[in-house]
């Protein structure tokens, strides 16, 4: 930023120094030449040298560089810092001219100093136990970046301000200390902070990473909301990524269009970009963009291998939802009518809701994500009923596929179990079928066929499950199902994936 432009950041305009009445005379015309000559004399004292001639020469030429916007104390002050001298605590009159300094510029013992900058980093205003309010920020220039912190009224007028990331400010009468051995901006009762409409074109992203400040930037293409919080799914510099908002976090409400700044998100493992906001996230609108066609999309389940990371739902209808044998995850299977695909998930509420559901039914299953393993759902989702699907006039064979109604043996059965926190079973099975003209895979977890296969009821289910004696009696029924025959109905895709709408065990 060049000096010209900083008088468009001064509310009455910059005051210029003659550079030739303040060194001319031999006598510096600061109000406070004392505070000057001590400067002088801890710089004298560890250069030596060093002359008070040249000394007061560079000076002098600090001054000119910026064209007469900072006063003697403050360059006599950046001068030590140069040489690498450590000074004491220096008292300032309160009188003493002041003037607008480059981030950079910035050294302990500062005081009353006016300074424009971008914020980029706000959190959460914090109440102290002492009862104290306080503001902390990260604010920047071309030049470098500070930490700030704001005290109680001052900390009040930013938080409700609406001020945000990105923004310009003018800050007046502040004060610079060292803090855990770095500069810190110190905002306090005479403080005063005014929202500029710019300071300089550095991008906001690009300060965030000269910080060190966890963020990203993105414009939202779709939100999935879900029970217990929200899927934001957008584009960013690198691509595409994903926000997890649990509800109720920062009271905010997005839509498609909304640019967004995301600040110390959690990076979830995923090669995919997604984030999870922690306690201290917050997420700012800085604006909007016109989105016309999102890139992410809900496929069909015979889109899904083609669409990558594109995928935020799948369109298909329920085959299961089977409990791991190891573990807290679930595996939800949807087909349509070449194949099937699986999605991941850790939901033991969905998964408890979907034994309730008529195999077959057509879903819509929103708020998943693409990972190296296939599909996963993330913990906040959206499944809407479609509805049944009326099937045509049934085949009678395995072997034609589409919508079958026949009888077939059973060559095998698997059956996999996990108690939920109150004991109650999630239930599932894999049943491989033969009726002499194909075989089929039938996966159900479905209420009514977990009881038709263990020939027991929900109640004898839950006492099995009570008394520990539930594995052995899946193991049984594994042995004593082999051979028999099943009458089956439902819908079969051609990968031999069956969604039975109907099973009895003959």
């Amino acid at each position: 930023m060049s000096c010209a432009s900083y008088e468009t950041l001064y509310l009455n305009g910059p005051t210029r120094v003659s550079l030739d009445s303040m060194f001319d005379s031999g006598t510096p015309t600061n109000q406070n030449p004392s505070a000057v000559d001590k400067i002088v004399d801890h710089i004298l004292a560890a250069k030596k040298g060093l002359t008070r001639g040249k000394v007061q020469e560079m000076i002098k030429e600090r001054i000119a560089e910026l064209e007469g916007l900072i006063d003697e104390e403050a360059a006599a002050l950046l001068v030590a810092k140069e040489l690498g001298v450590a000074l004491p605590s220096i008292e300032y009159d309160a009188n003493s001219k002041f003037s607008k300094l480059l981030i950079k510029d910035l050294i302990a013992g500062l005081k009353r100093i006016k300074i424009s900058a971008r914020i980029v980093r706000l959190p959460p205003p914090l109440q102290l136990n002492s009862g104290k309010k306080l503001q902390r920020m990260v604010l920047a220039d071309e030049s470098g970046c500070i930490n700030a912190v704001a005290w109680n009224s001052v900390a009040e007028r930013i938080a409700s301000s609406k001020l945000k990331p990105g923004d310009c400010v003018l800050i007046k009468n502040a004060s610079v200390r060292e803090y855990r051995g770095r500069g810190e901006l110190v905002l306090s009762e005479e403080a005063e902070v005014e929202r500029l409409e710019s300071c300089d074109a550095i991008d906001l992203e690009e300060l965030a990473e000269r910080c060190n400040v966890e963020a990203i930037i993105m414009v939202v293409h779709e939100v999935v909301e879900g029970s217990k919080g929200y899927c934001v799914y957008g584009m960013t510099r690198k691509g595409p990524a994903c926000v997890l908002v649990q509800a109720g976090h920062n009271a905010l409400r997005l839509q498609r269009g909304d640019m967004i700044f995301v600040q110390d998100p959690r990076r979830l493992p995923s090669g995919f970009q997604r984030y999870k906001l922690a306690g201290l996230s917050r997420v700012f609108v800085l604006g909007s963009e016109t989105v016309k066609e999102s890139y992410f999309e809900v496929v069909r389940v015979e889109e899904v291998e083609s669409s990558g990371d594109k995928t935020i739902g799948v369109r298909g209808r329920l085959v299961a939802a089977l409990p791991s044998k190891r573990g807290p995850s679930s595996t939800i299977v949807v087909s349509g009518t070449s194949s099937s695909t699986s999605i991941l998930t850790f939901n033991n509420d969905l998964v408890a809701e979907m034994r309730t559901v008529k195999p077959g039914t057509l879903l819509e299953i929103t708020g998943v994500y693409t990972s190296k393993r296939g599909l996963r759902l993330n913990p906040y989702y959206n499944v809407r009923k479609i509805g049944w699907e009326e099937p045509p006039a049934p085949s009678d064979t395995l072997a034609r596929g589409g919508y079958v109604r026949c009888r077939a043996t059973v060559l095998s059965a698997a059956f996999s179990h996990r108690l939920l926190e109150n004991g109650e079973p999630l239930l599932g099975a894999i049943i491989n079928l033969d009726d002499g003209t194909a075989r089929a895979r039938l996966l159900t977890s479905y209420d009514p066929h977990m009881q038709e296969l263990l020939g027991a009821n929900w109640d004898e289910i839950r006492e099995f499950a009570s008394l520990g004696v539930l594995p052995q009696i899946l193991s049984f029924c594994e042995e004593q199902l082999k051979g028999v025959d099943c009458e089956v109905e439902g819908w079969l895709s051609r990968d031999g994936v069956l969604a039975a709408s109907s099973l009895k065990v003959i």
